[in-house]
Order: structure tokens, then C-alpha cells, then sequence
């Protein structure tokens, strides 16, 4: 028999009898510990179809499908889906749909489908408290398509708030730093460099201490600046090079006199 305990009672229907199958099926209830289970079989099959469980709702309003609980929170109109032990849930804001965990409160997964502060909120937490109440969730997907890693409250289509560890990085740029080496581009002069640096405390179009600590930086446009100063780096270079040969000439023949 289906479920648990020492007792359980069956109610048979049988309209059509047990002679032939014309009639349709036979119907079966079964009553214990853990509820009410159904099953059906044609009169002359040799055995009854497996038994399932029917919904059972108790004096407080909570239904229960197997290990599924939904929870009715007097006096509101909220309510969860809970899969796993019904603990801590009365109480909780706004609507939800649990699972896993021990109670609500460490639900390893919590879909918010409708509240006045985190409408349409899919929060996966691991351990610790409710991911909204407490701010402990681990992955949040807005309903904007924003994705928070370690925040609740992103900002941008993936914020992490922590280490990001990838063996490959791939940024797409619109444009890059080749145009140092064009005929047109106005390169500074050392003395103008060393002018901006004492004067700023930076090099040109670089940005300062202050503005990364509180903007931070964008990677791609980053990369694209520093390889810029690379590059007017390297035409310092090759000019300083085609001047040391020059005096070198000169020495030489000034010594060959």
C-alpha cells in the first residue's frame, strides 16, 4: 500500500462491474498517514495502475503535493511554493517558490514572481538566511536581465562583487591605438610630457588616482590608453636612437681630423 503508518483503509468504485472493460475504469482511494492516494484499472486488467498522490489541504490553507508544500500566509495574500520541510515560512514577505534547504530561511533556490521591492527577482542561495531578508543571496537574476554574483542589486547586465578567475578574457573594441604611428598624429614632446606630469601628477589621458578608485576602470579602453603610451613610448625611442647615431657620426669625425 502507498504511504505510511500501521493502518490505511481503500475505497473501491466499481460501476461497471468486474465481467468486462467496456465500462470504463475502476477507481481506488486509499487513506493513511500521509494522505489520500488514488489509482484506476480496467475490470479485467490483471493489476491496479500505480498509485498517486492527491492534493491535501489542511485547516490553515496549505496544500500539499507529496514534498511539496504551498503555504497561505494568514491575513495576506502571499504564499509560497515550498519544496522540502515546511519551517519558518509564515510570516516571510511577499510570495515565493523554495527549494531545497531547511525552511525558507536556507532555501537553496527562491523565485520572488511578484513583490512591491523585488518583482520578478530569481535568487539562488546557498545556506544563511532568506536571500532577501538577509542579503545573503549568492546569484540574483533581475527581471530586467541584470545578473548579480555576491550583490542583490546589480547594476549592469553581470555585476560581481568579488574575484573573477577565467583562463580567457575577450573584450570587443571599436577602435585601438594604431593611429600613433599615422603621419598625422601630433606626438608630444618630451618636454610637454614632463610639463602635464608636474603639473597633474599623471600622464595625458590616463586617469588619475582618484578617478579609478572611484569609477574603476574599463579594461578594453584601459588596454587601448597604456598601448597608446607604449607607442609614443617606442617613437621616443626610435628618435633618441636615430640622434645617438647621429652624434656618434659626428664624434667620428670630429676624432678623424
Amino acid at each position: 500500500m502507498p504511504g505510511s503508518g500501521f493502518y490505511s483503509t481503500s475505497l473501491t468504485f466499481s460501476p461497471w462491474g468486474s465481467t468486462e472493460n467496456s465500462g470504463d475504469k475502476n477507481h481506488q482511494l486509499n487513506f493513511n498517514n500521509d494522505g489520500i492516494f488514488y489509482r484506476n484499472a480496467y475490470p479485467l486488467d490483471s493489476q491496479w495502475g500505480g498509485w498517486g498522490q492527491l492534493l491535501m489541504t489542511d485547516a490553515n490553507g496549505n496544500t500539499r503535493i507529496g514534498s511539496m508544500i504551498v503555504k497561505k500566509n494568514p491575513g495576506t495574500n502571499d504564499s509560497h511554493i515550498y519544496f522540502g520541510d515546511l519551517v519558518a515560512v509564515s510570516g516571510q514577505p511577499s510570495s515565493k517558490i523554495c527549494f531545497g534547504g531547511y525552511g525558507i530561511q536556507n532555501a537553496g533556490f527562491v523565485w520572488i514572481p511578484n513583490s512591491s521591492l523585488d518583482k520578478g527577482k530569481l535568487l539562488l542561495s546557498f545556506g544563511g538566511s532568506d536571500g532577501v531578508i538577509g542579503n545573503e543571496a549568492k546569484v540574483t537574476f533581475q527581471s530586467n536581465g541584470h545578473v548579480g554574483i555576491g550583490t542583490t542589486n546589480p547594476k549592469n547586465e553581470l555585476d560581481v562583487k568579488g574575484t573573477i578567475h577565467s583562463q580567457e578574457v575577450k573584450v570587443d573594441m571599436k577602435d585601438w591605438s594604431d593611429f600613433v604611428f599615422k603621419k598625422e598624429y601630433n606626438l608630444p614632446t618630451l618636454e610637454e610630457v614632463e610639463k602635464h606630469i608636474a603639473e597633474k601628477g599623471h600622464l595625458e589621458n590616463i586617469p588619475n588616482e582618484e578617478e579609478v578608485l572611484r569609477n574603476g576602470i574599463n579594461l578594453g579602453e584601459m588596454n587601448a590608453k597604456l598601448l597608446q603610451k607604449i607607442e609614443e613610448l617606442t617613437l621616443y625611442m626610435i628618435e633618441m636612437k636615430k640622434e645617438n647615431v647621429e652624434m656618434k657620426n659626428r664624434l667620428i669625425k670630429l676624432e678623424s681630423k
